[in-house]
């Protein structure tokens, strides 16, 4: 494994939402309070290019869409963002009966939906819950996956077979079993992190089964198995590690997202490239979700 490099070091408040576009060949990112989608295109005639484009209301994640564009989830539910005009329209609004939550996490499965999750912002009460979009069939709120602070993931096996979940206050991550017609297993504890090791944020899959896992306050990625056993970490030069993903033209690097919010101005001396983007190329290999229509 390769040493781990900042290739943006964007001052980001909440870094979070990364995901590679196979088509675009890039990388989106965002920043959650200052509500920005970044793109990371690497060496475009030997020139890496970086945009940003300014948006509103708490955009925390984004996956591409098969008619172009990407579905976004903000603060109150999910929009879909034309990429050439930039025009954000809504599909559909969400938890409007919850005005200290916002949306969250969220990721693509392998059957083309649209995962989400969403949070108390105060960070006190178990409001929420994570959500299933399908253009055909829309909104499924999924109460059996339980009520929860601060939602993270979700993320899905390749073949899959497997949800993963964090319910991030608690330290918890699930795993539970996908069927084909949609269905959910009971979800089962996966992995408990302990106080030392912060706290689970957003993770990713790779093509063996593994998970790797952010911890933020924990200063790493974490890989584990299939079994849930841990295998390796990747070390990073700041405390608070948000998401991760795998992209670039064999799928092998790891890109990562960090946070400067919740550090004081001393720790920001000291960790000068918190809300930076990082990437490392691993042994592993990763994969990328179906385009979701909208």
């Amino acid at each position: 494994m390769n040493k781990v490099a900042c290739i943006w070091d964007a001052k980001a408040l909440l870094g979070e939402g990364v995901v590679w576009h196979q088509e675009q060949n890039c990388l989106y990112w965002l920043d959650i309070f200052n509500s920005q989608l970044h793109c990371y295109k690497p060496n475009v005639n030997t020139v890496e290019q970086k945009t940003t484009l300014q948006l509103s209301d708490n955009i925390s994640s984004v996956i591409p869409c098969s008619d172009g564009g990407l579905l976004a989830s903000f603060r109150d539910g999910i929009s879909h963002i034309n990429l050439e005009n930039n025009e954000v329209t809504s599909i559909c609004s969400l938890e409007a009966e919850l005005p200290n939550n916002r949306f969250n996490d969220g990721c693509a499965d392998t059957r083309g939906n649209y995962w989400l999750g969403s949070m108390d912002e105060q960070q006190t009460n178990n409001t929420g819950r994570f959500y299933r979009y399908n253009s055909q069939t829309g909104v499924e709120k999924l109460s059996q996956l339980g009520e929860i602070c601060i939602t993270n993931g979700p993320t899905f096996s390749q073949d899959g077979k497997w949800l993963y979940f964090t319910d991030t206050m608690e330290g918890k991550i699930f795993q539970a079993e996908l069927f084909v017609n949609g269905d959910i297993a009971e979800p089962q504890l996966h992995i408990q992190f302990d106080e030392q090791d912060g706290y689970p944020d957003g993770m990713c899959c790779d093509t063996q089964g593994n998970l790797w896992v952010c911890h933020w306050g924990g200063s790493r990625v974490s890989c584990f198995n299939p079994q849930g056993q841990l295998i390796s970490e990747i070390k990073l030069p700041v405390p608070h590690v948000t998401k991760c993903c795998f992209g670039g033209a064999d799928l092998s690097t790891l890109f990562i997202t960090t946070a400067a919010t919740g550090l004081t101005e001393e720790e920001l001396e000291q960790f000068p490239l918190s809300g930076g983007l990082f990437a490392v190329d691993v042994e592993q290999q990763g994969f990328v979700y179906p385009l979701v229509n909208k």
